[in-house]
């Protein structure tokens, strides 16, 4: 290997080990707060397990100290539901909205937020459904996630999905400079520290060392699919090969990382 390719190498993987700390690094993170009708029994259910203080209940919404909002309301949109979700808006903040029991001859409040959720009369609160809304519109949803447990099966499948868009998206449009496999890479590492963010507990024996098996995991996956993917593109068309290992390659290292922390002691 040349003097400039063993350059190359190593800035990738200086680069694959700021993204991997930058990322894992500690963020400070305002909760969730719930309001409306019922506003206690939802934070009771997303706030099992919780840290204290992360999800918090209130009869008026309030965006002050937190990260998101959850706001719970029953019928047609009221001018404060209106008001608080464009005051919301405005200055950035997501809020969620949950609509109980709705009809069909209520205004929809999809027209307020992109968040809404419908809870349907004997079904109880989808939790579940509210969770994806709250990984969605929350800018700091991983660490987020390492405070509310409820949120982590969520924000864990927004994160890869995210993760394996935009390495595909990569892979497509750098098939013909054949330079997007460090830029992958990079993507790949972000996103094992954003999940390494969702699940605090260390995958491997010391922080450092976990540091350097995600980069070596990315690493060596990089190489791997590289040489498969050489072999297919002389049967299929390079953009179509390089997405799809792109993609491929992702997901079977979310996997892996979620094997492994499977495996590893709870603190």
């Amino acid at each position: 290997m040349s003097a400039a390719g063993i350059s190359a190498r190593v800035s990738e993987g200086r680069n694959l080990w700021r993204a991997l700390q930058s990322e894992h690094a500690p963020k400070s993170t305002g909760g969730v707060t719930v309001s409306g009708m019922l506003a206690a029994e939802l934070a009771r259910e997303l706030g099992a397990g919780a840290d204290p203080g992360a999800v918090t209940a209130g009869a008026a919404p309030r965006v002050a100290g937190a990260d998101v909002a959850v706001h719970v309301i029953a019928g047609v949109p009221s001018d404060e539901d209106t008001a608080f979700v464009r005051t919301s808006d405005a200055a950035g903040f997501p809020v969620v909205l949950v609509q109980l029991w709705p009809q069909a001859e209520w205004t929809l409040p999809f027209v307020l937020s992109p968040f809404v959720v419908e809870c349907r009369a004997g079904e109880g609160f989808p939790v579940r459904e509210i969770a994806d809304r709250i990984a969605e519109g929350a800018e700091s949803a991983s660490a987020l996630a390492a405070r509310v447990p409820v949120l982590q099966e969520a924000v864990t499948a927004d994160v890869v999905r995210g993760a394996i868009f935009r390495a595909v998206l990569l892979a497509a449009t750098g098939a013909r400079r054949r330079s997007s496999r460090p830029l992958i890479a990079l993507e790949q590492a972000r996103m094992i520290s954003r999940l390494r963010t969702i699940d605090p507990r260390p995958t491997l024996p010391g922080g450092s060392h976990a540091v350097v098996g995600g980069a070596a995991l990315v690493y060596a996956a990089g190489f791997a699919c590289r040489g498969a993917a050489r072999a297919a593109r002389r049967m299929l068309p390079a953009p179509v090969v390089d997405a799809t290992f792109a993609a491929a390659g992702t997901w079977a290292l979310a996997k892996a990382l979620q094997q492994i922390e499977a495996r590893s002691p709870s603190p």
